[in-house]
Formats: structure tokens, sequence, C-alpha cells
């Protein structure tokens, strides 16, 4: 996609990402604010930026070193691999980002608009209700 949109509905739902569009809807108690920002002008690693609440999200390699080259997002390879694990140990703890990283690429990361994209962590927090209520 070319801009700042949610995912068409096609599909499973429960498969799509939740809330991408970067609207002002974060809902009531949502603490944290996940953006992507793709600058194609940039080289490879340097491309896709990711913040949480306004400051850089970190890669956490010590989890996961799956890709060297940073984040990536809208397909299910390394970069969205090392993204997915990163805001599910941001947002929860360790633990739970290495079991459930690779189900959050699927379901969500592989999904997200190819320029740019918001999550909550209301967001998140719903696509947790749903990936452990179908487990």
């Amino acid at each position: 996609m070319s801009r700042d949109s949610s995912v068409s509905s096609a599909g499973d739902p429960r498969r799509q990402p939740p809330n991408t569009s970067g609207g002002t809807s974060v809902a009531a108690g949502a603490t944290h604010v996940y953006s992507g920002r793709r600058n194609p002008g940039m080289p490879v690693g340097k491309a896709c930026s990711v913040t949480v609440d306004g400051d850089s999200l970190d890669c956490r390699y010590d989890l996961l070193s799956a890709s060297p080259s940073g984040f990536e997002w809208g397909y299910g390879g390394s970069g969205p691999a090392q993204l997915a694990i990163a805001i599910l140990a941001h947002a929860y703890d360790d633990e739970f980002a290495r079991e459930w990283c690779q189900e959050f690429k699927r379901d969500v990361v592989a999904g997200l608009p190819e320029n740019s994209w918001t999550l909550t962590k209301s967001d998140l927090d719903e696509w947790r209700l749903e990936a452990i209520a179908d487990a």
C-alpha cells in the first residue's frame, strides 16, 4: 500500500492488523503508541524507522537476531520478525515476546501498510486476547 491505511478486510479478520490507520483513535487507557515510517530514499537498514511514544524502539537483538538491517513490515520475513519481537517485548515482557512473536508477525506485522502505520497498546491488547483465546 502506498498510504497510511488499514489492510483490506478480505480473508480472516483475525489475520488483519488492528487499527493501523494512524488516526486519533487511541482508546482510553492506551499507554503506548507505536509508529512505523518508511523513507525510500534512505539506504537499506535505515529506510524503516519505528518509534514508541516518539522515541526509537529498541531492536531487541538480545531476544532475536533475525535482521541485522533492522525492522521491516508488510511481509513475513526476518525484518518483520525483528519488529514483532521488539514490539511485544516492549508492550509485555521478554517471555511473551519469544513465545508469540511469530504469530504476531503473521497476524499483524505482515499486513501493516507499506509506508506508515500506527498501533496502540490497546490494539496489541486486543490481538493478545484473541491470540490466547485461539491457542
